[in-house]
């Protein structure tokens, strides 16, 4: 539908003898005719970013193009690098703005050529319902089927595949990746936009490199499932690229509080059916991140950190944590915080004392008192080993 869309545009261009424009309501290109030697710096970045500088899109948001019902002309202005007049009109719906449709005036129109740009605006605003309708329709059963690809059954999720596919999904790709977006924020109450759409927003401005073959997400709180499809075995470029994006779109979206973004990267898998093995790599790199305090965690990049965050998966229940164990569990932080270190400097007392610049006799006498509180032999190796897992444990806890 969108070839009509591009061959109603190039029809008026053509009709007119001037360069006509169709973006959507964000000013981002939807199509373009070609240039009548009415070329300018405005369309040449238009046409080059796929949409305005800042500077101008802020510009437009300031002259309420949004809020007119009759078509409007745009004086030249070399400041926004506007070297010829505009004529825009405002394509809407019943429930809001569709797009713009922009024609470059050199000269003034006729009154044939009005009446040309006026139907034709009527044809595209026609489309363009068409479209809206049909993306919704189709975008819902593409979440259907990206949801399906996580099903325990094996053959549905062949069969989510093979629909996604049908669908136009990832026809190209022979590699993919899962990523789990995860956020913290909370949403309620919230008088902005839907989550929904704030994540969509994000994501749709993120995902924008030529590096990988096609993408897919399901904006769901707090998890959102992005699939990200390559023609080869992605490089650590292109993933670094794609996180780096990620979060820096969800850091800038336009919201009440920060949404502390999160995002976890699965291992590339060679079939659609298998991007579960992924999106489950996924969650445990977001555990490993939240772990550290990093905004992003990769399941290949850490194995160690991976597999302490799979073996250590689940909290026991308080019944089956036997009486040591409870007791550190409800120890004050501090003695936490120096079994944490004698850990991280593997039982070396000495190479502890100069980390916290004292005495290894002090050290010595603190860690005596703190294994008879909880009631353990700190010098036992198994002793020590059970320790070590609780702490792990509790770190992909908090």
């Amino acid at each position: 539908m969108f070839d009509t869309v591009q061959e109603t545009v190039d029809r008026l261009a053509m009709s007119l003898r001037r360069s006509v424009v169709l973006e959507d309501p964000e000013w981002v290109l939807l199509a373009s005719s070609a240039h009548y030697d009415d070329l300018d710096p405005a369309r040449l970045e238009t046409l080059t970013s796929r949409r305005p500088t800042e500077a101008l899109g802020a510009e437009l948001r300031a002259r309420r193009l949004h809020a007119q019902l009759v078509p409007r002309v745009l004086e030249a202005d070399p400041a926004w690098g506007l070297e010829h007049p505009r004529l825009v009109l405002t394509l809407r719906s019943r429930y809001g703005v569709l797009g713009f449709l922009w024609i470059t005036l050199v000269a003034p129109l006729t009154p044939g050529e009005a009446q040309l740009v006026i139907e034709t605006a009527e044809t595209l605003r026609a489309l363009l319902v068409n479209i809206s309708q049909s993306i919704e329709a189709v975008n819902a059963e593409v979440e259907s089927e990206m949801l399906g690809l996580l099903t325990p059954d094996a053959v549905s999720r062949g069969r989510a595949a093979d629909e996604l596919v049908d669908l136009g999904m990832f026809t190209r790709s022979r590699r993919f990746v899962a990523m789990c977006l995860s956020l913290d924020a909370e949403w309620s109450p919230w008088g902005g936009p839907p989550p929904r759409e704030v994540i969509s927003h994000a994501l749709l401005r993120a995902i924008t490199t030529p590096m990988i073959d096609a993408y897919s997400f399901v904006p769901t709180m707090p998890e959102t499932l992005l699939l990200i499809g390559f023609r080869n075995e992605p490089t650590l470029e292109a993933i670094q690229s794609v996180v780096a994006a990620v979060i820096r779109e969800t850091d800038a979206a336009d919201v009440q509080e920060p949404l502390g973004a999160v995002l976890g990267v699965g291992a590339s898998v060679d079939a659609l059916a298998d991007v579960w093995e992924s999106y489950e790599q996924a969650l445990v790199a977001v555990r490993v991140a939240r772990s550290r305090g990093s905004r992003s965690a990769s399941w290949g990049a850490d194995p160690i950190a991976a597999s302490t965050a799979v073996l250590l998966a689940d909290e026991p229940p308080p019944h089956l944590l036997p009486e040591p164990l409870r007791r550190l569990a409800e120890a004050p932080p501090e003695t936490i915080a120096l079994f944490e270190a004698y850990l991280a400097h593997g039982a070396r007392v000495a190479e502890m004392a100069d980390h916290l610049g004292v005495h290894r006799a002090t050290v010595h006498y603190r860690l005596r008192r703190a294994a008879e509180t909880i009631g353990i032999d700190i010098e036992d190796e198994a002793a020590r080993f059970v320790v070590g897992a609780w702490l792990r444990q509790r770190w992909f806890r908090i």
